[in-house]
């Protein structure tokens, strides 16, 4: 835990914070409604030419993708609505072989709708090999989803005029040439109708530097660099490294973390490639002010703030020091401190934290969980004190990885799949990881805090039909169907 000695005013200052603040997503902006859903032909891994009848006022930038002036002034926040999922969207990689592509398995969590649920409806191909779909992101509107491929570098536009059948709508490939970055990995909603997106490297001979770009979200079309350019000495200029980004206009603040460089990370699990840096920037200067290091070969992974409005407080992830960290700001200087809140067992492997919306609890996805055969657990955490936060329940899971909580906290939904070169290894020494692969849903008692796993729901993926074998297919990313998605999107 941590240690508060000299902070005799943290439990005031928090507490003031959390009574003015509104249980919001901190990344929520003010888009445009979603529009109304039609029919599309969806044929599976075909690339479609937009539907000429589309209206393209209705859909993001169509027409007008360019880079346009962020208005953080005008960014507010928006309540959240629950809004019960009816479908998951879950990016899903080709294991077992090289004869297929990188799939989005469509899957129902309806259960009014028993034919459908907890089943695979729908399986929209990519239309390459070898992409590593890996994490991506909503349009502003949520009409299209953008799928990046990890380590193709391919812009994948998903549309859901159909959402129980998305097509793809477009591939851009000039990523790397037009933005020399390289490795594109979260995608998130901009107030200007934009995405931001985090590329893990550069094209350079080390790959490095990571950085942040802004890309077209009805094409996926580098639009220009966020921050300094690729071609630069990032020993001077940060960030070095770059995984995740979550901002908090209302501070100027955002954050960026670490995971490792791309010839690091692509191929066997490399835990002393992972680094050791947190970047705090200057959100309207676009600047880096703040280089922080922490555990050696540590890898933060997701930047998760408290969502309260303005509460200068966040947690990452450390899988590779098995460690929760946190940062604050409670003297409002705009320098942040970071420490760590959770010391996990040795090879927890944390690979993924979400924080309810209401930052009552957060959930951590223990990967290897303590290293056994078939380990890995889901665990929930109080952090209503978000200093002295404590353990109330877990759920053992083999190889527990991406979550997603419902609106309503009510429902925690996860794949099992990390990375093709990370999933069937020996990690540790002598222990096979994933032997099996699969979406689990997790039952939240969020009133009084408690978990369940919900053996109802459980979709196999060990041995399904991909495009043409049938084999294993590892679940990552899960996105919920856009109307039970806030503005401004997962991520």
């Amino acid at each position: 835990m941590l240690n508060t000695q000299g902070l005799h005013t943290t439990k005031t200052v928090i507490a003031a914070f959390l009574l003015l603040s509104l249980p919001v997503f901190a990344l929520s902006v003010t888009l445009a409604s979603v529009p109304g859903l039609a029919h599309a032909d969806a044929d599976k891994g075909e690339i479609h030419e937009k539907d000429k009848n589309n209206d393209d006022s209705d859909h993001g930038n169509a027409g007008i993708c360019k880079a346009r002036k962020i208005d953080w002034d005008d960014v507010k926040d928006q309540p959240v609505v629950p809004v019960h999922e009816k479908l998951l969207y879950v990016g899903t990689i080709n294991q077992g072989g090289e004869e297929d592509p990188d799939m989005i398995l469509v899957i129902g969590a309806d259960p009014d709708n028993p034919d459908e649920y907890a089943k695979i409806i729908y399986r929209l191909d990519m239309p390459n090999i070898g992409d590593e779909v890996h994490h991506f992101g909503y349009n502003a509107n949520r009409t299209k989803m953008i799928v990046p491929g990890l380590f193709s570098n391919r812009m994948h536009i998903v549309n859901l005029s159909n959402p129980r059948q998305p097509y793809i709508e477009s591939v851009y490939s000039d990523l790397v040439k037009d933005s020399k970055y390289r490795d594109p990995h979260t995608v998130i909603g901009l107030p200007n109708g934009n995405n931001l997106v985090t590329m893990l490297g550069a094209d350079t001979e080390t790959t490095a530097p990571g950085g942040v770009i802004e890309v077209c979200g009805d094409t996926g079309e580098y639009l220009r660099g966020f921050g300094p350019d690729a071609k630069r000495n990032h020993t001077v200029v940060g960030p070095t490294y770059m995984y995740d980004a979550g901002y908090k206009p209302e501070l100027n603040r955002m954050i960026t973390t670490t995971f490792g460089l791309p010839k690091d990370i692509e191929g066997p699990i490399n835990v002393a490639g992972l680094g050791d840096e947190i970047s705090v920037w200057d959100l309207r200067k676009e600047k880096v002010i703040q280089r922080v290091k922490i555990t050696p070969n540590s890898g933060a992974l997701e930047v998760r703030w408290l969502n309260g409005h303005g509460v200068p407080i966040g947690y990452t992830n450390a899988p590779g020091s098995s460690e929760i960290w946190m940062w604050h700001d409670l003297d409002g200087d705009g320098y942040y401190t970071f420490e760590v809140a959770i010391s996990l067992p040795p090879f927890s492997v944390p690979t993924d934290i979400v924080l309810s919306s209401d930052d009552k609890f957060l959930y951590i996805a223990n990967w290897v969980g303590g290293g056994g055969p078939e380990g890995g657990n889901i665990q929930q955490w109080n952090i209503e004190d978000p200093f002295h936060p404590f353990l109330v329940s877990q759920v053992d899971s083999p190889y527990a990885q991406m979550m997603r909580l419902s609106l309503d906290n009510k429902r925690l939904y996860f794949g099992n799949s990390l990375l093709s070169g990370w999933d069937d290894t020996e990690f540790p020494a002598g222990v096979t990881r994933n032997i099996s692969y699969g979406v689990h849903k997790i039952d939240i008692d969020h009133e009084n805090g408690g978990m369940a796993l919900d053996l109802e729901f459980f979709v196999d993926t060990s041995s399904i039909q991909k495009k043409n074998t049938v084999g294993p297919a590892g679940p990552h990313q899960i996105f919920f169907d856009p109307a039970a998605t806030p503005r401004g999107g997962f991520h």
